[in-house]
């Protein structure tokens, strides 16, 4: 059966070139607001939230975790059309599934 698990997400959107700041600001801003995770307090570029994983193996659930918080932020982009204009590199804590998962998207 399938069980959810909190996690923290730290984060940072870079812009390709100087000319595309307006896209990172954009995406950090829909990250922060739109995705339904939550601020760690004031730091803006942490985030907290819950995702559902199904039964398996500590890795298979790492590997479970990191796909669906990737996919996520890739449709993100794509719905902002920021996808080539915009990189992102995070580090993604799941409860009980340590160490951390590290997650990279780089233009298309």
């Amino acid at each position: 059966m399938s069980k959810p698990y909190a996690f923290q997400l730290a984060y940072t959107i870079s812009p390709v070139s100087n000319d595309h700041e307006g896209d990172a600001a954009a995406a950090r801003t829909h990250l922060r607001e739109e995705m339904g995770w939550k601020k760690s307090g004031k730091i803006e570029t942490t985030l907290n939230g819950e995702l559902v994983l199904s039964p398996g193996t500590a890795e298979e659930k790492r590997k479970e975790a990191g796909k669906a918080i990737r996919t996520r932020i890739r449709d993100a982009f794509k719905a902002l059309e920021v996808q080539d204009t915009v990189s992102f590199a995070g580090s993604l804590l799941v409860s009980g599934l340590d160490p951390e998962i590290k997650i990279g998207i780089k233009p298309d």
